[in-house]
Order: structure tokens, then sequence, then C-alpha cells
């Protein structure tokens, strides 16, 4: 779960051996407000993760 100013702004799984090329990989499961995205991306680590979420969070600023 990824929180943003105390705030839920999204859910990842991180994909197993079902998926095969992408298993290791993280899933944006669901995001919410500015995090929300018609179709959620896969993330090779959680740091690339964390800078997309920033990126939309930016946003607001």
């Amino acid at each position: 779960m990824v929180f943003a100013d105390g705030f839920l702004a999204a859910v990842l799984v991180q994909l197993s051996g079902f998926h095969e090329d992408l298993a290791g990989m993280w899933f944006l499961e669901a995001g919410f407000g500015l995090v929300r995205s018609a179709t959620p991306p896969t993330f090779a680590d959680l740091e690339t993760e964390q800078d997309w979420i920033e990126q939309r969070l930016a946003h607001v600023a």
C-alpha cells in the first residue's frame, strides 16, 4: 500500500510466476485520485513505481 499525506494513494502487487515474463514486477492493482489509471502500469522495481506516483501527485502542488 502507498500512502500520501496520510491517505491511501495506491495498492501494488508483486506479480508471481503465473505471469511468466512479468514475474517479480510490480503492478498497480488500484490507484486512487490522481494515481488512478485507466491502463494500470507495471513497474520493474519499487523505485520506478515511486517516481511514477510522485509525478502523478506533483500535479497537486
